[in-house]
């Protein structure tokens, strides 16, 4: 049987497809809206806990320091918890004359390398450009690109990848079951693609390949058949290890608050499900690590929370200025932070996620898991 046989039903038991969201706004019409801001992943000089974890230390090595290229939404995917604006109000891409400014940015920030973003990067009509300009820039190597996957299996895809300087690959692996996979990305019967492409990066060996999957309550229950799956790859592709996974709750923002009744797990269920998942992880041998969990919901695993190993901030394209990064305005903190061991370095909360559930989960540390002085 194919992994990605169709089932009638998805693993919670709901429709398994959903169709595609319809444009509001013609191809023709649609123009691309920048953002006077490029978000930015710094390196911890000093991470602040007792004791890191070694698969975050490690991808923060590959991810660090960088900055975002972000293409613009068009998407060969329409996927049900995507965080950028509605799928069916999709901007252009990126103009290829912007891309310049963006990286000079990126360069005052001292980055030495980029993240290309979408939407989805790898189809974007502009790649070409974007790489030449990180060449310009003398930033020739080392750049990530977070993709769905669907199109690395086709001739020539990673060599184009490799020969722009590409060494990261993040692939947003959310499942092994072909229901729940339609349901998740509004498609049909594509999965095969998506693992096939999977395949062929870790095939290739020339990239750091990493799975990061949204998780949510639609893919949840199908997530220890993905890590089965993740340990028997690495046996049959005869790999050294297999590769790690981060496990990203899902958020509240873009699509995934429009569909959040489907999507979003309550705190306290999102902290026993990424620990149940750590814990099966390790007995399978998979380097595994997780997002979007506040330390006070599951301080015991904090150090495998890849949000502490990041100092996440945004530039001004136009000057190139530090300044605060753009996410904060999704997220809160209840006043009873500010009595937290954590809060000089936990996000907080998302806003939309606290006008669902309220703050009763949360409640302050003491400084858990840290160590004795965190980094500035």
């Amino acid at each position: 049987m194919r992994e990605s046989e169709r089932k009638p039903t998805d693993a919670a038991g709901t429709t398994a497809a959903l169709p595609r969201p319809r444009p509001a706004v013609s191809s023709g019409q649609r123009r691309f809206v920048g953002r006077a801001v490029a978000d930015v992943h710094g390196r911890r000089t000093d991470v602040p806990l007792a004791h890191p974890d070694a698969t975050a230390l490690q991808l923060a090595d590959w991810l660090t320091p960088s900055f975002y290229i972000d293409f613009g939404r068009p998407c060969n995917s329409a996927c049900l918890y995507c965080a950028v604006p509605p799928h069916e109000d999709a901007q252009g891409f990126l103009p290829p004359g912007d891309i310049a400014a963006i990286v000079q940015a990126g360069r005052a920030a001292r980055c030495d390398r980029a993240i290309l973003i979408g939407g989805e990067p790898t189809i974007y009509p502009h790649l070409d450009t974007a790489f030449a300009a990180l060449h310009a820039a003398a930033l020739p190597a080392r750049h990530i690109v977070m993709t769905n996957g669907l199109r690395l299996a086709e001739p020539g895809a990673l060599d184009h990848l490799h020969a722009g300087g590409v060494a990261t690959l993040h692939i947003s692996i959310d499942t092994l079951d072909g229901a729940t996979y339609d349901r998740l990305s509004r498609s049909q019967g594509r999965l095969d693609r998506q693992l096939a492409g999977f395949d062929a990066a870790l095939r290739d060996g020339r990239f750091h390949v990493y799975d990061y999957v949204a998780t949510s309550l639609v893919n949840g229950p199908t997530l220890p058949a993905l890590l089965a799956g993740l340990a028997e790859r690495a046996e049959r592709l005869r790999l050294a290890a297999p590769p790690p996974i981060v496990f990203a709750v899902v958020k509240p923002i873009g699509d995934g608050l429009r569909h959040a009744d489907a999507l979003v797990i309550e705190p306290a269920a999102s902290a026993d499900l990424v620990r149940t998942l750590l814990a099966e992880a390790d007995r399978l041998g998979v380097p595994a690590v997780f997002r979007n969990v506040q330390a006070c919901l599951a301080p015991e695993i904090v150090h495998r929370n890849i949000d502490y190993y990041l100092d996440d901030f945004s530039v001004e394209v136009a000057t190139g200025q530090r300044v605060a990064y753009s996410h904060t305005e999704y997220w809160c903190k209840p006043e009873s932070c500010a009595r937290c061991g954590h809060d000089d370095v936990c996000t907080g909360i998302y806003r939309a996620l606290a006008d669902r559930v309220g703050m009763g989960a949360f409640r302050p540390l003491g400084r858990d898991g840290l160590a004795t002085q965190t980094a500035a």
